[in-house]
């Protein structure tokens, strides 16, 4: 089974025969779909032995709920869905254990942001992003995970529909509504 070439019904085969014991073969999805959910962890977590943990409990999570997926939908999408479910769960503990506002957000748009050698700027934009970080926080899941998904992870529309089962012009809105409320609650916050 090339990696490059697979159809749907090779990876249905695969998963049949992991579902009726050949758990062997379950190191197969690891190799092919590493890469993705590394991607989606290290949006929500920056610390390199985080990144692993967490990869880790979703594919055991994901091994564990195999015989739930229906072959209804692409796998892919499937397991992006429990990636993404479980990065969520882990971040909204960060945030109830309120030991860190999850590192991956804040250290994301910090690798983006040009620091300025001036350090009363530093220091604006510092607190500028906890604001912006706050008021996501706010947000709901259906406005915050579209916004997240358009501007941290880069994902067109078209993606993120047939991630989320939403379409496209109903994510338009989303996105839209989401900068909106975001708007209103960072400037409520800075009052």
């Amino acid at each position: 089974m090339s990696k490059k070439n697979w159809t749907d019904d090779e990876e249905g085969r695969l998963i049949e025969d992991i579902r009726n014991g050949k758990t062997d073969r379950y190191r197969i999805i690891i190799d092919r779909y590493s890469p993705m959910v590394f991607h989606i962890v290290r949006g929500f977590e920056k610390d390199a032995d985080e990144v692993k943990e967490l990869a880790q409990q979703i594919f055991v999570k994901v091994f564990e709920k195999l015989d739930s997926y229906q072959n209804d939908s692409k796998f892919s999408s499937w397991l992006y869905s429990v990636s993404m479910n479980h990065c969520r769960d882990y971040a909204k503990n960060i945030r109830r254990s309120n030991s860190r506002f999850s590192e991956m957000e804040e250290g994301y748009l910090d690798s983006v942001m040009i620091e300025s050698s001036d350090p009363h700027k530093n220091l604006e934009k510092k607190q500028g992003l906890d604001l912006l970080f706050r008021g996501i926080g706010k947000l709901k899941e259906e406005y915050s995970e579209p916004l997240l998904m358009k501007y941290r992870d880069g994902l067109s529309y078209k993606v993120m529909s047939d991630q989320l089962g939403v379409s496209e012009s109903a994510l338009k809105v989303r996105v839209h509504r989401a900068r909106e409320e975001l708007k209103s609650i960072v400037e409520n916050q800075q009052e």
